[in-house]
């Protein structure tokens, strides 16, 4: 006798978790996010549903809730998910020709790094040409304020985000040069916002500058940071701003093959 299969749709659905799905694919196609009105109204929920399960991927931290424009976005913990799984797949491969290019102009190690929590990790590096230089492994964390990836990345961060970072980090003094004021390093963070780039001035390690930019995906987000590091003598000061603008162009690249439109 046969037996009748089972409807997988009508047995084994979870309609509650059907429903929070459908609100993350949402809104991560709507990067200035939406109310809780214009969700319901959107996927054609009722509202007691729709207050339930945003309210529950808030509490969760996948979601986060502007209390001043009542938008709702994706939050960090949520696209550092979609980040991490794509890091290897895409980024990577679609930065280290990039990153050969810029080492042959440049001929200075060059690094390329993502925000990962109140951390940043190390995804490639392409050592430098000459044979004095700063090897890092794969997979090395980095502190947030000292580095240049670390400020590429906060200063282009939406500002509820950069906001909730800069909350939990503590501005450790490294070398004289560290920023330990959290008023000081957002001025910093606005400087490098206006200049498309940012340094390192032997912040994290005395006598070592580091000059970098973002690196957006298709939204406008920042996912990445591209920089050089090399000895003082090599990075000197007045060589940041040319070099600044030499790796933000290349730094655009990658954002281009990422999908970015440049504005």
């Amino acid at each position: 006798m046969n037996k009748t299969k089972p409807n997988l749709k009508s047995e084994y659905n979870v309609p509650n978790l059907e429903r929070g799905l459908l609100v993350i694919e949402l809104l991560a196609t709507k990067k200035s996010g939406l109310t809780l009105a214009e969700i319901t109204e959107t996927l054609s929920l009722t509202k007691t549903s729709a207050f339930r399960v945003v309210s529950t991927l808030i509490f969760k931290n996948y979601l986060q809730k502007n209390e001043t424009t009542k938008k709702i976005t994706l939050s960090r913990k949520m696209l550092s998910l979609g980040i991490s799984s794509m890091t290897e797949q895409s980024i990577v491969e679609m930065s280290i020709d990039v990153m050969r290019a810029l080492r042959d102009e440049l001929k200075e190690s060059v690094m390329l790094g993502i925000l990962l929590g109140d951390k940043g990790t190390i995804l490639e590096q392409v050592s430098s040409s000459y044979p004095v230089k700063l090897f890092v492994e794969q997979g090395t964390q980095f502190s947030l304020h000292s580095s240049v990836g670390g400020k590429c990345i906060l200063s282009y961060l939406p500002k509820e985000e950069s906001d909730e970072i800069l909350k939990k980090i503590t501005l450790t003094k490294f070398t004289k040069n560290t920023i330990t004021s959290k008023k000081d390093f957002r001025n910093t963070l606005q400087e490098v916002k206006k200049n498309g780039f940012a340094i390192d001035n032997g912040e994290d390690i005395q006598g070592i500058h580091c000059i970098g930019a973002p690196i957006f995906n298709e939204s406008g987000y920042p996912v990445a940071a591209l920089w050089i590091t090399a000895p003082h003598g090599r990075l000197p000061h007045d060589e940041f701003d040319a070099k600044g603008k030499i790796i933000a162009q290349y730094a655009l690249d990658i954002s281009i093959k990422l999908g970015y439109i440049s504005q």
